[in-house]
């Protein structure tokens, strides 16, 4: 009996041993996982930062034409982005007080010709005692005054510089590029309206302008050169010259206004990215591999006493040396986890 339980404990205490091998063989067998981390940099370096503008004209380059006369629009000879020269056809009105003028020029005509008939008549009736002084006086001043209305219609007409009384025709001032056009075919229009038919812009005044957010603001200068690149990424240098005062309330943006160094390739409207270089102090800089971007924030994941914590950054830009970012709300002591993407995905 007694060899009985002998057997029965040396067979537990095997399995039991072996069980603990086994889990040591097992745990010996998961690999301890590692990562490379990194401090973070506090080297003075210059931030980039990349904004999005659109192409437009300073105020003075910009000439508004209004109608001149009341009447009409019947054709329209150009659209937005034309190319136009000075004194060429815009836009044709048919002048309904011009039609007007003519009618009523016509109508004093035939007056002044019948009053002055009148007049000479009077003239011999007065000679033969037919008629007093003041008949004869009274037709006089009708001539008169019919002639004085006949030549301020006259002088009208060639103010309005029209040979046919039913067309006028609407010119470029300058020589430019159509900006804006607020009419269409058939349109009434009056000379004393606030809005103008047409805008002609220069294109020698062009001007980009960005919209930043007032945190940003501190990315600009005036008197700062800043890349002005196109869709195709080619690009020009242009000038900081004009930071407004204003913040936008419903945006929280400032315009920012640069002038570029050419106009060649810039058409209104146009959208372009404007590149600025800053020199920042006091700003820590991390590979950009430790940063990742999610939910529209940027994170990244810090090794503290052997635990992995993810953290929310602001990202300020990318550092000159265009593999480092420079980020807020690190402090120079954290271990920052290099690729940061295989940490997401674990």
């Amino acid at each position: 009996m007694r060899k009985i339980i002998a057997l029965t404990l040396t067979a537990f205490t095997l399995t039991l041993s072996c069980g603990e091998d086994k889990e040591k063989t097992k745990e010996s067998q998961t690999p301890k996982v590692s990562y490379q981390t990194t401090l973070p940099s506090t080297e003075n370096s210059k931030v980039i930062r990349v904004f999005p503008a659109t192409v437009s004209f300073t105020p003075e380059g910009v000439v508004n034409i209004n109608p001149p006369i009341s009447g009409q629009v019947d054709s329209i000879y150009v659209k937005v982005g034309d190319n136009v020269n000075k004194g060429q056809k815009l836009i044709k009105i048919k002048a309904l007080d011009v039609s007007d003028i003519k009618s009523n020029y016509l109508t004093v005509k035939a007056q002044l010709e019948e009053a002055k008939r009148i007049y000479q008549l009077n003239k011999s009736l007065y000679e033969i005692g037919a008629i007093s002084k003041n008949e004869l006086i009274a037709s006089e001043t009708t001539v008169k005054q019919l002639e004085y209305t006949l030549k301020g219609l006259e002088e009208k007409e060639k103010l309005l510089n029209v040979k046919n009384f039913t067309d006028f025709y609407v010119n470029s001032p300058i020589d430019g590029v159509v900006y804006e056009i607020d009419t269409t075919v058939g349109s009434r229009v009056q000379p004393d309206s606030s809005q103008p038919l047409i805008k002609i812009a220069n294109k020698n005044q062009f001007i980009v302008v960005a919209n930043v957010y007032e945190k940003d603001i501190k990315f600009f200068s005036k008197g700062d050169t800043v890349d002005i690149i196109f869709d195709d990424k080619s690009k020009i240098s242009g000038e900081v010259y004009y930071i407004s005062d204003v913040l936008d309330p419903d945006t929280k943006t400032v315009k920012v206004y640069i002038k570029p160094s050419k106009t060649d390739n810039l058409k209104a409207n146009m959208f372009v990215s404007i590149k600025v270089q800053k020199e920042l102090n006091n700003y820590l800089s991390i590979p950009k591999n430790a940063i990742i971007f999610k939910d529209n924030h940027f994170y990244v994941y810090l090794l503290k006493d052997g635990q992995v914590v993810k953290k929310e950054v602001q990202l300020i830009g990318d550092a000159e040396n265009e593999k480092f970012a420079i980020v807020d709300g690190l402090n120079k002591d954290d271990r920052v986890i290099l690729n940061a993407i295989n940490v997401e995905g674990e």
